[in-house]
C-alpha cells in the first residue's frame, strides 16, 4: 500500500518479524527539516512517532539565517516542545534518549546545517549545545569560512579557523557533522578530529554519482574515526524519482558492505511540503547545481518506510543485532561515546 504522501511509490511489504523487530529496536532518524516553515509539530512528529521513530534530529536552521535568526528558531521550536510535553522530549544524552523510549515519547534534538551561524564566536558552539544541539554540518554546499562545500567550483580544504571550530566542537561534545561538506574538507577533518566523525544524512557517490553523495574513502575513513553514516531519502541523491526503499537499501548495503553495520544508521531528510523545498533550490541554484541525471522535484522518503528499510535487511540476511544497530543503536553509541 503506498502512503499518503507518495501515492505512486510502490511499497514492501512488511513482515511481522520486521514490525516486531523495529517495535523493539530504538529507531533514530538523524535529520528533519524544521526551519521556519517546516516545523509541523501537530502532524509530522506524531507521524514518525506512528511509524516506530524514538528519537529524531530536528535540523532547526539550514544556511539561509545567521546567529540571531538561529537563536530565535530554535527557542521557537523549544517552547513547541514543552507545549507538548505529553508526547515529546528534549534529549540532552544518551540516557534521555532510552528514557524517553521507555516512557512512550518522541525524544527529540537539534542540528544546525552550517557552521555559519556562529559569526565568528567559538563561545556559540558551547551556547548552541547548551540550547540542544548535538550535532553541526561543516558547510552546506557553498564555500563557508570552515571549508568548501560539495557542490562548490572548487575543492579547498580546511581553513585555520575551521580548525579552531573543530577543536572546539570537541572540546564541547558536539558530533562533527560532514554531511553537504566538500570531499577535502571532510578528509582533512577526520585526519585531525581525534573521536568518531559523522556523516547524519549522506549515500553512495559509489552507487549513484551525485556531488551530494560520498566517496568510498570517505566512508572508511568515517568507520575509522569509530563515526557513522546516516542513509539519504532524497530521491535526487538516490537516482530514483519515488524514493523507493529498494533504491535506498542499494545505498545502505554498499556502505554495510564496505565497512561494517556498526558505522551506519539512518537520516532520511523527509520534507513534508516538498514543492516549497524545490522552489528553495531554485531560488538558490548557487547553491544547488544541476546533478548527472537532474531529478529536481523528485520524492523524499517517508517515514513508515523505516518499517519496510527492516524488512529488506531481513530480507538480505542480516542479523537482529545488526539490524538494531542501524536502525539507531550506533546513533546510541555515538551519542554515549561524545555527548557531554
Amino acid at each position: 500500500m503506498a502512503h499518503r504522501d507518495d501515492p505512486d511509490r510502490p511499497a514492501v511489504a512488511v513482515s511481522e518479524a520486521a514490525r516486531g523487530l523495529a517495535r523493539h529496536a530504538l529507531v533514530w532518524d538523524n535529520t528533519l527539516p524544521w526551519g521556519p516553515g517546516y516545523a509541523d509539530a501537530d502532524e509530522t512528529l506524531p507521524r514518525f512517532h506512528r511509524a516506530g521513530v524514538d528519537l529524531i534530529s530536528l535540523t532547526v536552521m539550514g544556511p539561509e539565517a545567521g546567529l540571531d535568526g538561529t537563536v530565535r528558531q530554535i527557542a521557537r521550536v523549544r517552547a513547541q516542545i514543552a507545549a507538548r510535553s505529553d508526547r515529546l522530549v528534549l534529549c540532552g544524552s544518551a540516557a534521555e534518549v532510552e528514557a524517553a523510549k521507555a516512557a512512550g515519547k518522541l525524544g527529540v534534538v537539534f542540528n544546525l546545517q552550517e557552521t555559519n551561524m556562529l559569526e565568528g564566536s567559538l563561545e556559540m558552539v558551547q551556547v548552541y549545545y547548551d540550547l540542544g544541539v548535538r550535532h553541526m554540518l561543516l558547510a552546506y554546499n557553498a564555500r563557508n569560512h570552515v571549508g568548501d562545500g560539495c557542490a562548490e567550483r572548487t575543492d579547498g580544504g580546511l581553513s585555520r579557523w575551521g580548525l579552531r571550530v573543530l577543536e572546539e566542537m570537541g572540546r564541547v561534545g558536539l558530533w562533527i557533522d560532514g554531511t553537504h561538506t566538500g570531499y577535502r574538507t571532510t578528509m582533512e577533518a577526520m585526519e585531525v578530529v581525534p573521536g568518531p566523525f559523522i556523516f547524519s544524512h549522506c549515500n553512495a557517490h559509489a552507487v549513484y554519482p551525485h556531488y551530494r553523495n560520498i566517496r568510498d574513502d570517505q566512508i572508511k575513513a568515517c568507520a575509522a574515526s569509530g563515526g557513522a553514516i546516516g542513509v539519504n531519502g532524497l530521491g535526487e541523491f538516490l537516482d530514483d524519482d519515488l524514493a523507493r526503499s529498494e533504491t535506498i537499501f542499494r545505498h545502505l548495503d554498499h556502505m554495510v558492505q564496505l565497512v561494517g553495520p556498526r558505522h551506519v544508521g539512518l537520516g532520511l531528510d523527509y520534507v513534508k511540503d516538498a514543492a516549497r523545498f524545490w522552489a528553495w533550490v531554485r531560488d538558490n541554484a548557487h547553491m544547488w547545481p544541476p546533478s548527472p541525471n537532474d531529478r529536481t522535484g523528485s520524492a523524499f522518503a517517508q517515514p513508515e518506510q523505516v518499517a519496510e528499510l527492516t524488512e529488506l535487511m531481513l530480507r538480505a540476511g542480516y542479523a537482529d543485532g545488526d539490524v538494531r544497530a542501524i536502525l539507531g543503536g550506533n546513533w546510541l553509541r555515538l551519542a554515549r561515546e561524545v555527548w557531554r
